[in-house]
């Protein structure tokens, strides 16, 4: 097995466990996943995780369990708190014999500088099919708009991102006339969903907002 220490850069986790395990066998891994991946790892909250099986001191102490072949860590999380990194650089930089990290996250903005230094990134592509909302937004009433923000209440900053952009694109598909202004208000509740702004609060008000263009 050729071996580094990696950071790899996509946002299925399930398809890369799936090709770790291909590649390197599930006798190697030890894998560090968050109950609910979106969100950050921590250093050690046992009221965010009361198994602490993703926290930063969990990590730690898995990778000083000594093995005799060669095993590899990989922790996977959409963010990662900064003191749980500031934790784990010293692991990063001198790890114990025979272990190895594979870190998986959608971007690698979420990584301190001095993280990033001591990886190699790994950028992988895939091919995401687009949203399909099945709305016809000439004619969606209060029921249709209560209705779509129930499908779409607990989602994460990404989907909402996507989200965000199906819309749009319905809007020019549909041909719905936006004006500057409301076609500016489709750019900044992107930037704003980027900046982790409430997917409920920004989804509602491009709702309402598409609302009052079928009056």
């Amino acid at each position: 097995m050729n071996l580094k220490n990696k950071i790899i850069i996509h946002n299925d986790f399930e398809f890369m466990q799936e090709k770790l395990i291909e590649e390197y066998g599930v006798k190697n891994l030890r894998f560090f996943i968050p109950k609910n991946p979106d969100l950050e790892l921590r250093l050690n909250d046992l009221t965010y995780d009361k198994n602490a099986q993703a926290t930063a001191r969990a990590i730690m102490k898995e990778s000083y369990i000594a093995e005799s072949n060669a095993k590899i860590i990989v922790i996977l999380a959409k963010t990662f708190r900064e003191e749980a990194q500031n934790f784990l650089l010293k692991l990063f930089e001198e790890p114990p014999k025979n272990v190895y990290f594979i870190i998986v996250a959608p971007s690698k903005n979420v990584f301190l500088p001095t993280i990033l230094s001591r990886f190699i990134i790994e950028k992988y592509k895939i091919q995401k099919e687009k949203m399909n909302l099945d709305l016809n937004l000439k004619k969606i009433d209060l029921a249709g708009i209560l209705d779509f923000l129930k499908k779409y209440e607990n989602i994460d900053k990404y989907e909402c991102l996507e989200l965000i952009s199906a819309l749009s694109y319905e809007c020019f598909k549909q041909d719905i006339k936006l004006n500057d202004e409301e076609i500016d208000f489709f750019y900044k509740a992107y930037e704003l969903a980027k900046l982790n702004a409430k997917p409920a609060i920004l989804l509602s008000t491009i709702a309402l907002l598409l609302l009052e263009k079928n009056k």
